[in-house]
């Protein structure tokens, strides 16, 4: 296991770990000081951790409904690790062996794997790549994968951020989103509906603004749902502000979708140089496709063909707010 650190001329810093292609740090001076922006673990602590800190997840992020798939008369049983559901591609997948280091400059790194064919049950070689750039204040996440066959692929990256330091409830968030999903007990969708109340964050409110006013918060902690964007032109498609107003971050992103998710389920995972993480200390922004498309036309189609390329770009602009 190594953690590689790369830095730029804006002072933007980044530490990532060949396990799991994890971001383990972000740094970014704010008013003449060094923050960094995202939540990690101890190196030792990742390959126990659940909360996906930081990693690469897939080969299909978010959910697969019964952990099956079919398709032209195949079925295929994938590995159901949450209950009867696949979640981001299994127990064993992206998020927790060691990727192949295949460029490192100071201001970017690519890194590779591959996921076999049958691995998690899902059909076809899957070759993976991903390119961490640092780009004025921007952090870039390049992902690409080819297959040999057939196979349902969504990638993302499973950053937990925090701008400030504090409860995320207390961050500033706007979703250029009209229509989000909402979910059933298996936190599977339900079909698609139009943001009201707590899910309207198309002009921007604090996070934890209306809380726990909606069946679906209550049920989730918090937020963990899909919002769908009507056009993946109209970047930013996310806003985030720390709570005392000192750092902005912009997703702009090629996917047709993102997972809010506040962080519900994170206490106890593990903090780096000791302790734990507690619940709402992160925030994930997971660009992606649409969860369990893989059955359900109606949300997309997420199959990769041979000869096809699956690309994904995702660019986290942060902005630092003078005081």
């Amino acid at each position: 296991m190594k953690e590689f650190h790369l830095r730029n001329a804006a002072g933007l810093r980044l530490s990532v770990l060949d396990f799991g292609a994890t971001l383990t740090a972000l740094e970014i001076p704010v008013n003449g000081t060094s923050r960094n922006v995202l939540l990690a673990c101890d190196p030792v602590d990742y390959p126990e951790q659940r909360a996906y800190l930081g990693s690469i997840v897939g080969r299909f992020a978010n959910r697969i409904g019964n952990a099956r798939l079919e398709r032209d008369g195949q079925e295929w049983q994938i590995d159901a690790n949450e209950g009867t559901t696949c979640l981001h591609g299994g127990s064993h997948s992206l998020h927790n062996r060691e990727w192949q280091l295949a460029e490192l400059a100071e201001d970017r790194i690519r890194l590779q794997t591959r996921l076999a064919d049958g691995e998690q049950g899902f059909p076809g070689n899957l070759d993976v790549t991903v390119e961490y750039r640092l780009e004025q204040t921007d952090l870039v996440i390049a992902l690409s994968a080819i297959t040999d066959a057939p196979t349902p692929v969504n990638l993302t990256s499973h950053a937990y951020f925090n701008l400030d330091g504090g409860d995320v409830r207390d961050h500033r968030i706007t979703i250029n989103a009209d229509r989000y999903l909402p979910t059933d007990e298996h936190s599977l969708p339900l079909g698609i509906a139009p943001v009201e109340g707590v899910f309207d964050l198309r002009h921007g409110k604090r996070v934890g603004e209306q809380w726990m006013t909606h069946s679906q918060q209550e049920k989730c902690l918090g937020f963990d749902h899909c919002f769908l964007f009507d056009d993946a032109s109209s970047a930013p498609q996310a806003t985030l502000m720390a709570g005392d107003g000192s750092l902005r971050m912009e997703m702009h992103t090629d996917q047709p979708s993102v997972q809010l998710y506040t962080g519900n389920w994170l206490a106890g995972a593990p903090k780096r140089g000791g302790g734990h993480w507690g619940n709402y200390q992160g925030i994930c922004l997971e660009a992606q496709q649409l969860p369990d498309s893989p059955n359900r036309p109606e949300l997309g189609d997420p199959w990769l063909m041979p000869g096809e390329r699956y690309q994904h770009v995702t660019r986290y602009r942060l902005i630092p707010v003078v005081a």
